[in-house]
C-alpha cells in the first residue's frame, strides 16, 4: 500500500491517504478487475474539514494506486458519504455512445445550515471524472436532521434500483427506475435499536445462508456511536427479507458485530449475487505528527453463520492477506501456563484456538483476557457463542490491533507504537490447551 513515512508513522499493510485527512469509505465498486475505493477526504488539512471524495484503485485490495480527488463540494453542500451504482443498462440515460455509467449517490451536507440532501453524479470513464446531475438533489430533505449515507443497489426482486439511508434513529427505503426519480417505499428501525442513538452508514447486503432451502438473507448493517461513551463505536445488524409489499422484515432480534471499536462507517462493495461480499471500514485511530490522518481496516469477507436457531454475521480478513506473510511460526497443540513469543515485526498476524479455560494474552501493552464468556480487551467485550471453541485472529500494524473472535465479534484497538522489541505472551493460572498457535510477520 502506501509508502512508509520518514518516522515510520504510516501503517505498513493498511490503506492510508497520501496526505491529509480521510474517514468513511465511499462508493465501493469492483469493475473489470479493478477495486475502486472512494473515501471521505479533506485534501487541505490533517483534521476533518469540508468533505471531498478521495479515490484510489487496486487489483488485490492490498496494493493501492492513488488517483485525483473525484468529487468536490458545490453550492448544495460538501460531499458526505454515499455509494456507487454500475448502470450497465444505462437506465439513467447518462451514456450517449454505449458507455456504462458509474453513478455516485451521495449526501450533500450544507456546512452553514446542516441541511442534508441526496444527490448523484455520473462517470463515463471508469470512475476517474464525475459530472454532477443538473437535477440535484434527487431526494430532498423531508425536514429532519441526520438524513444521510445512501446505499444504492439493484433489487432484482423488485426489478428496480433500491436505496437505503440513515434518518435519525432508523433507516428509510427508496426505489427508482432511473436513479434520478426516487419514491419512498418504507422505513425500518424505530424502537428496535440495541443502542438508542443516531444511525449512520446504513448498508444492505444479500448473503448466502448455506441452506439450500432459504438461499439468501438480506442483512441491514448500521454504524453508531455510543452516547456518552467518549466515541466508542459499535456496528449492529438485522437479518431479514423483504415482504410482498417491499418492506424490510427481520427474522430475529438485532445482532452486534463490532464492540467499542475504532472501526467505523463500514461499507461493502457493490457486488454480484453469489460472489464474495467484501467490506471496508474506517480505522479512527489517530497518528499524531504524521502528514496524514486516518486509515482503513483490513478488508473482510462477510458471511452468515448459523449457530442453533440464530444467524450470526461473520467478518474475517480476506484470503489475499495470506499473501502478506513473509515468515511464519506454527506451534503444535500444547498445554501451557506461560508462553512468550518474540515478534520480528510490529506488523504481524497471530491466531490460535482455545476450547476451554481462562488465559491472558499481552501484546503491545494491550491485555486480552479469554474465559468461558468470550474475550475482553479494555472496554471491548467480545461474546462467545455457547459451547463453541474460541478461535482468535489478531492483525497488528503501527497504529492499531484488530481482534476477531470466531468471526462473529470483532474490535479495533488503538495503540501507541513504542521502540521496545515486541513480544506476544500467553499466561494461565491453570494449564490450558492452545491449538494451532501461528505467528506470522507481514509485509507488502
Amino acid at each position: 500500500m502506501s509508502k512508509q513515512g520518514k518516522r515510520n508513522f504510516r501503517p505498513k499493510i493498511h490503506f492510508t491517504p497520501e496526505k491529509n485527512w480521510n474517514n468513511d469509505p465511499n462508493g465501493l465498486i469492483y469493475i473489470d478487475g479493478i477495486w475502486h475505493l472512494y473515501y471521505q477526504h479533506n485534501p487541505n488539512d490533517v483534521v476533518w474539514g469540508p468533505m471531498h471524495w478521495g479515490h484510489a484503485v487496486s487489483k488485490d485490495l492490498i496494493h493501492w494506486e492513488h488517483l485525483p480527488v473525484a468529487l468536490y463540494p458545490d453550492e448544495i453542500g460538501t460531499m458526505y458519504s454515499g455509494s456507487m451504482a454500475y448502470d450497465e443498462n444505462n437506465s439513467s440515460g447518462f451514456a450517449k455512445y454505449g458507455e456504462k455509467p458509474m453513478v455516485a449517490v451521495y449526501t450533500a451536507h450544507n456546512m452553514e445550515t446542516g441541511l442534508e440532501q441526496q444527490c448523484i453524479a455520473y462517470s463515463l470513464d471508469q470512475g476517474k471524472h464525475f459530472e454532477k446531475y443538473y437535477g440535484n438533489p434527487v431526494i430532498k430533505n423531508p425536514g429532519v436532521p441526520d438524513f444521510r449515507d445512501p446505499r444504492v443497489f439493484w433489487n432484482d426482486k423488485k426489478d428496480c434500483w433500491s436505496l437505503v439511508l440513515a434518518s435519525g434513529d432508523h433507516a428509510e427505503f427508496y426505489a427508482s427506475q432511473d436513479l434520478k426519480n426516487w419514491k419512498k417505499t418504507g422505513e425500518f428501525g424505530v424502537g428496535v435499536n440495541k443502542v438508542p442513538t443516531v444511525w449512520e452508514c446504513t448498508d444492505l447486503i444479500r448473503v448466502k445462508t448455506g441452506n439450500e432451502f432459504d438461499g439468501f438473507k438480506w442483512i441491514l448493517i448500521v454504524s453508531m456511536i455510543h452516547p456518552g461513551s467518549e466515541g466508542r463505536a459499535n456496528i449492529q445488524y438485522f437479518v431479514g427479507d423483504f415482504d410482498e409489499n417491499g418492506l424490510y422484515q427481520p427474522i430475529q432480534s438485532v445482532g452486534q458485530l463490532s464492540y467499542n471499536s475504532q472501526s467505523y462507517a463500514a461499507q461493502t462493495y457493490y457486488y454480484e449475487p453469489g460472489k464474495p461480499v467484501i467490506r471496508f471500514a474506517w480505522n479512527r485511530s489517530d497518528i499524531p505528527g504524521a502528514p496524514f490522518n486516518g486509515s482503513m481496516c483490513t478488508p473482510t469477507e462477510m458471511t452468515l453463520k448459523k449457530h442453533g436457531d440464530r444467524y450470526y454475521l461473520s467478518a474475517l480478513p480476506i484470503k489475499s492477506t495470506e499473501n502478506l506473510v513473509v515468515k511464519s511460526d506454527k506451534l503444535d497443540d500444547f498445554t501451557l501456563t506461560h508462553c512468550t513469543h518474540e515478534l520480528g515485526s510490529k506488523t504481524c498476524r497471530i491466531s490460535f484456538t482455545v476450547k476451554e479455560g481462562d488465559l491472558t494474552c499481552n501484546l503491545y501493552g494491550l491485555e486480552m483476557k479469554l474465559d468461558k464468556n468470550g474475550l475482553t480487551c479494555g472496554e471491548s467485550i467480545l461474546p462467545r457463542l455457547k459451547n463453541e471453541p474460541m478461535k482468535v485472529d489478531i492483525i497488528t500494524d503501527t497504529n492499531s490491533v484488530e481482534i476477531y473472535l470466531n468471526g462473529v465479534a470483532n474490535t479495533v484497538i488503538a495503540h501507541v507504537l513504542d521502540e521496545t522489541k515486541p513480544t506476544f505472551t500467553i499466561h494461565a493460572e491453570d494449564p490450558v490447551e492452545v491449538q494451532n498457535l501461528t505467528v506470522s510477520e507481514l509485509s507488502l
